[in-house]
């Protein structure tokens, strides 16, 4: 690859297009455009915020303990969607599940089990991105 265009600020960082992660192709670098971080990951600024992730039960969702997840206030939730929610009192993160009225929570770890809550289930926010320092 050529030289890399430095950002301007940490909200724009240059794309460069994409490379592939199977086989190995021959390429040239070329500058597509600018991309500003807070406006792809970021689409609701007012209700999102960041989540420091404790623990491993959505690590096959590709959700490690010590992520950053963004998370986007709302109380609904599409069956499938990756939630915060409060169940009975306590948060946690994890996929949400419907079948007709009935809702629950289950995790990307086979080590983990579902959660059906026993009085109430609140949703409080949808995940949309997950950030990991390497």
């Amino acid at each position: 690859m050529g030289h890399l265009i430095p950002a301007t600020s940490w909200d724009e960082i240059a794309l460069l297009g994409s490379v592939k992660a199977g086989f190995p192709s021959a390429t040239e670098e070329i500058l597509e455009t600018t991309i500003n971080l807070n406006d792809f990951l970021i689409k609701k600024k007012e209700k999102t915020y960041l989540v420091e992730v404790d623990g491993d039960s959505m690590i096959d969702a590709h959700i490690a303990d010590g992520d950053m997840v963004i998370a986007e206030r709302t109380d609904t939730a599409k069956n499938g969607d990756i939630v915060i929610a409060n169940v009975d009192g306590e948060f946690t993160m994890k996929y949400f599940r419907q079948a007709g009225s009935k809702a629950w929570l289950e995790p990307a770890n086979k080590n983990f089990k579902a959660i059906y809550p026993e009085n109430n289930m609140e949703i409080v926010a949808i995940i949309k991105g997950v950030i990991r320092k390497y």
